[in-house]
């Protein structure tokens, strides 16, 4: 057996147990709508291997790059904040009338789709959350002052240079690291600097899902996941794990489609 494989039937094995289902393959008859939400820097373009398989398999799925990245990098300012990528996808799910919609939030993400759900919960039926940073109703991604001092630095006074292959979890080597490195945008700081205000609960009261990324750096040494001690306690939480960089629709793609495919 391939270490693919083993992860595959990891996979299957955790999805079922979690979702209740006696396969991993129980809940793919119903056609889903997907809307997919990369992380900082990325575009809609860091889905194509997410994408295609779960067209192929008549769910509809959306991939928008939010605005100032991928190829809406024409449209970056500095007023672009992290309202702006939430409305983004709100507007998204209102103008395409989309319902039961399984929103999936990468990295950065995690703060944007905690704020759609805040706005448009009634057309959610679950929440995907890749090795995410979840949001906390009162708090920016950045720790107060970080943001400001890294203000100092940046490109044109507010854009984050791009994340290292390292970080991103893409071995060295890697087929698809040139295609990565290419379409990498430096990221708006203010985004990561806006507080949090939920109005209506945030993603309370619509399931939730996190995968997270055993490679991830927010995992060397070791030390116990939060997320995971949170979902044990909270029954709206289920929690994943893969063996793979944080960049998993890249790394692991099919694993990735596995578990969107058998969610929900």
């Amino acid at each position: 057996m391939t270490r693919r494989d083993l992860l595959s039937t990891t996979v299957a094995t955790a999805l079922a147990s979690n979702l209740g289902v006696g396969s991993a393959h129980a809940l793919t008859t119903d056609k889903r709508t997907y809307v997919l939400i990369h992380g900082a820097w990325h575009g809609g373009w860091c889905w194509r291997d997410i994408r295609k398989p779960l067209l192929d398999a008549g769910h509809m799925v959306f991939t928008p790059s939010l605005t100032g990245l991928g190829d809406r990098v024409h449209l970056r300012h500095p007023t672009v904040d992290l309202t702006t990528h939430v409305t983004d996808v709100v507007n998204l799910i209102e103008f395409e009338d989309l319902h039961d919609v399984i929103l999936v939030g990468h990295s950065y993400a995690g703060h944007v789709v905690s704020l759609v759900a805040d706005r448009v919960k009634d057309r959610l039926s679950h929440v995907v959350y890749l090795d995410a940073v979840l949001a906390i109703d009162g708090k920016a991604f950045l720790p107060s002052g970080v943001g400001e001092e890294r203000m100092k630095t940046a490109k044109d006074g507010y854009l984050m240079a791009t994340a290292s292959m390292e970080f991103l979890g893409i071995p060295e080597g890697h087929p698809l690291q040139d295609w990565i490195e290419k379409n990498l945008v430096e990221h708006p700081l203010p985004t990561l600097m806006e507080t949090v205000h939920y109005e209506n609960g945030g993603p309370a009261g619509v399931p939730k899902t996190f995968v997270r990324c055993l490679q991830s750096a927010r995992m060397v040494g070791g030390v116990a996941d939060p997320v995971a001690e949170m979902a044990a306690q909270d029954s709206e939480w289920n929690y994943l794990t893969l063996d793979t960089g944080h960049d998993l629709m890249v790394t692991a793609p099919q694993e990735t489609v596995d578990i969107l495919m058998n969610i929900g």
